[in-house]
């Protein structure tokens, strides 16, 4: 044979096993992929079918599952597995299913097949299993077939449900109750209303008034409480009702005995009668004993001049009375341009440098001007300033004239101003 046909049928050779190894590369595993099949189930999903591993070397089966996991938040997960192989002599002593990073121990109950359990939690998407096997001694073939079969079921059905009342025993007339639902199959629960209902036990003690969807699938219900009593907050989603028993407390209504108001000044009957419990307070046919000193009109009371006087009104059908003592209007408050000051004069000792201003307050705020803060500007080679607080006592429309030490000069002072910066009074 002549060197160029060897290297022909040699050549010929090497061609073929590339292809054929191409070929167990590209479609051995794949052959393996086929043989197992996913269907989703009710409450997850469900693998089964065939494999081969070549466990002379070590090599894992893989198997891509791609199932997206029904909420944002994560979901718990039971898994139960069986794995058969053809026989005793090639079933390993143990193995482990890892579901992307949460494994499943299997062990053989001495034949030829192995089972085990696990649950664990998942989020987002659930995209491989794998398996790895362990022979507690070396198996006599290299390729080893088995049959499996995994149960992935979700442990959490229902949604869960909470209900958080505002407080257990009602005094007020409304409060809000918040109720979360956790859907594992939903993404926004409070979006569908159709899904859900809220009521209320017995509806001569409370009743809803309204429903707020909130973020994150919570509900703000409000309720008006109608009167004393025990009842149940009733939520139900889909299949599920959640019950809640709350008891609105006795209506106990107070009215102010004696209230004092100032000539000119206006309020509201109501604004004195309390209430406990649950219910409304109607106000009716209020009247004043006495309407040159209080007046009474729609609930109004407006104090006229001072004096005593009874106002009374049927509170929830019965009459109660207020007794308005008013009092003299309070004078305004004053203003600092209502406080005119003036220095009338001064008196300078060079030997101590102590100086007196005479200095002329004229009052016509209607208050008493009990302290003053002055500013006094001088000139003395330059112009300087003297800042000091006086206490005074001048009386509302009186002219006041006193002697102020400022203290010392260093020279007899010209030009001499006086300006008032703050004063202190009483009415």
């Amino acid at each position: 044979m002549s060197l160029r046909n060897y290297f022909y049928r040699f050549g010929k050779y090497i061609l073929t096993f590339f292809f054929v190894t191409l070929l167990m590369v590209l479609f051995g595993p794949l052959q393996a992929q086929a043989a197992i099949t996913k269907a989703v189930t009710t409450d997850g999903f469900k693998l089964s079918g065939t494999g081969s591993m070549n466990v002379w070397d070590g090599d894992e089966f893989r198997y891509y599952i791609g199932y997206q996991i029904p909420h944002e938040d994560s979901m718990d997960y039971k898994v139960d597995v069986t794995m058969t192989f053809q026989s005793s002599g090639l079933t390993p002593g143990r193995a482990s299913v890892y579901l992307d990073d949460d494994s499943i121990p299997l062990y053989s109950n001495g034949g030829t097949v192995l089972q085990g359990s696990a649950t664990f939690s998942k989020s987002d998407e659930m995209e491989l299993m794998e398996i790895f096997v362990n022979y507690d001694s070396f198996p006599s073939e290299q390729n080893v077939d088995f049959s499996i079969s995994v149960n992935v079921r979700e442990n959490r059905k229902n949604a869960d449900i909470a209900i958080y009342p505002p407080e257990n025993n009602y005094d007020k007339t409304t409060g809000v109750f918040l109720v979360t639902v956790d859907d594992p199959y939903v993404f926004y629960s409070n979006k569908d209303s159709s899904k859900y209902s809220v009521s209320i036990s017995d509806s001569s003690v409370a009743q809803v008034t309204g429903i707020t969807p909130k973020s994150n699938d919570s509900f703000e219900v409000s309720v008006y409480f109608a009167k004393a009593g025990s009842t149940e907050f009733i939520f139900k989603y889909e299949n599920q009702t959640k019950k809640v028993t709350f008891t609105v407390a006795k209506t106990v209504i107070t009215v102010s005995s004696s209230i004092s108001l100032k000539v000119g000044d206006t309020t509201m009957f109501s604004n004195y009668v309390f209430k406990t419990g649950g219910g409304s307070i109607t106000i009716k046919k209020v009247k004043s004993s006495n309407k040159k000193i209080v007046d009474a009109a729609g609930g109004f009371l407006i104090a006229k001049k001072p004096g005593t006087a009874k106002v009374s009104a049927l509170v929830n059908g019965k009459r109660r009375t207020i007794t308005v003592i008013v009092g003299k209007k309070p004078a305004p408050k004053p203003k600092l341009k209502q406080l005119q000051v003036k220095v009338k004069g001064y008196k300078y000792y060079p030997d101590s440098g102590k100086t007196i201003y005479t200095t002329r307050f004229t009052n016509k705020s209607k208050s008493t001007i009990t302290k003053v803060k002055l500013k006094f500007t001088m000139t003395i080679n330059e112009e300087m300033t003297r800042t000091k607080t006086f206490k005074v006592n001048i009386k509302p429309g009186k002219t006041k004239t006193m002697k102020l030490n400022i203290g010392k000069l260093i020279a007899d002072p010209s030009n001499i101003t006086v300006k008032c910066l703050k004063f202190w009074y009483k009415s």
